[in-house]
């Protein structure tokens, strides 16, 4: 009779009750590969805690990401490494917020946990959830009667300024009944009621943009939905999930394959205050192309509020109702709706060899600078130190280089910024200080 190894019976009978990642996790002990073993089972059973059985950070920590990504569980991201050749908590979580929303966490083990992480992010909890106002976490929002007589106290009763509209409807017919009336004094409570910074910032926002519309567009029809689509789109202006702060650097700044062996074996060199400041033109590079897809995407929803206003409308000046939404919007919100192309603008600055040293020269100042205030402020934060450097750059450029030769990079600061300007030396200070900051704290490992 011929005799199967133990393995392969162990494994017959768990595939018959259904347990393939118990089969498959058998395996990876005698395969070749168990890091990789490994990863794909808990892959597949979308189980972080299974990650640990992998031995190298790297796997490791793409195995977290991988969860992360495909399941839309923010979680997952908990107890990566990080480090180099390995993937950075912020990274994966940044996958997260991209491509997904609180309800991919439906039905997960940890359902509230996910959302709790996405209410803290300032995605709220999801359809059928709220979050406290007090406590900060989310809870399926409870029935009228579990908050009558004694529940009265649960957190989550309270209210949320998601149904502001529904308690004002009696009372909203136009804009102007909506920047005047009850509506207003609702969301003025919610405005005062709110903790989150990028919510608040939106809820404010919207908040002026009715007062404005109660003037100019003060006939226009005001309907539950179409009021409810208006904060969404300022909050979802707001939102500070895409933006460049949360950007990680170190796969820009990662070292390629030559560099690698190359330092392993021969040692590397440490950097010096050219390649430095080389380092942060490409991070700077790098955060323009992403701050422009951001643009790109706030301008959108500067289109989508036009549409929200006009929609119910079929006359001639439906057009003109638009833009004039529009130029109330972007008048308000500012940066929050920002013109598409400015970017671009900023990313050709530094590009001909004769400008880029101006760049160059400029990334190498601040980096002088900040060693400078590190060495004779230790106490100080990285972001007060951060905020000292900029000003005294912008005030005396020169002061760590008196002989700067013919690359005049100050040059670049006595011009407008990118986003007010044509001149091609310039740059743009909503990115150029960000991606110094970052560079010189990775350099730094800090």
């Amino acid at each position: 009779m011929r005799k199967f190894p133990l393995a392969f019976a162990v494994g017959s009978s768990l595939l018959l009750t259904g347990c393939l990642g118990d089969v498959m996790s058998i395996f990876c002990e005698v395969g070749e590969d168990s890091d990789h073993c490994y990863q794909a089972v808990a892959v597949q059973e979308e189980q972080p805690e299974d990650c640990s059985k992998i031995e190298f950070g790297p796997p490791r920590d793409k195995c977290h990401l991988m969860i992360a990504e495909n399941t839309g569980d923010p979680t997952a991201c908990d107890g990566m490494e990080g480090g180099m050749m390995g993937y950075s908590k912020e990274e994966c979580l940044a996958g997260v917020w991209k491509n997904h929303m609180p309800d991919d966490c439906a039905g997960r083990d940890n359902e509230l946990d996910c959302r709790n992480a996405y209410a803290k992010h300032g995605k709220g909890c999801g359809e059928g959830y709220m979050r406290s106002k007090s406590t900060g976490d989310c809870a399926k929002v409870p029935t009228k009667e579990e908050c009558e007589g004694a529940q009265k106290l649960n957190p989550f009763c309270e209210g949320t300024d998601d149904d502001i509209e529904d308690k004002a409807a009696n009372d909203l017919n136009t804009m102007k009944d909506a920047a005047t009336g009850k509506y207003m004094e609702l969301l003025t409570q919610a405005i005062d009621d709110e903790k989150d910074p990028g919510k608040l910032a939106g809820l404010q926002a919207y908040k002026e943009f009715l007062e404005k519309s109660g003037e100019t567009l003060e006939s226009v029809t005001a309907t539950v939905d179409t009021l409810k689509e208006l904060k969404k789109i300022f909050l979802d202006a707001y939102d500070p999930s895409m933006d460049i702060e949360h950007m990680p650097v170190d796969k820009i700044l990662a070292p390629g394959l030559v560099d690698k062996i190359s330092g392993a074996l021969f040692g590397q060199d440490p950097p010096d205050n050219r390649s430095r400041a080389e380092d942060g033109l490409s991070v700077y590079e790098a955060m323009l192309k992403r701050q422009g897809d951001i643009d790109y995407l706030k301008k959108e929803k500067l289109g989508r509020l036009g549409d929200a206003i006009s929609s119910t409308l079929k006359d001639k000046a439906t057009g003109q109702l638009q833009e004039a939404a529009e130029g109330i919007a972007e008048g308000i919100a500012g940066t929050a709706f920002a013109t598409v192309g400015i970017v671009d603008h900023a990313l050709t600055s530094f590009k001909e060899a004769a400008q880029k040293e101006m760049f160059v020269g400029l990334a190498a100042a601040y980096n002088r600078r900040r060693d400078a205030i590190e060495q004779s402020s230790p106490g100080l934060s990285p972001e007060e130190i951060h905020a000292r450097t900029v000003a005294q750059v912008k005030d005396d450029p020169y002061q760590d280089n008196p002989n700067s030769g013919f690359v005049k990079y100050g040059n670049l600061l006595e011009n407008q910024d990118c986003q007010d300007s044509s001149n091609p030396l310039c740059i743009d200070n909503r990115v150029f200080w960000t991606a110094m900051d970052k560079t010189y704290r990775h350099t730094k490992g800090k």
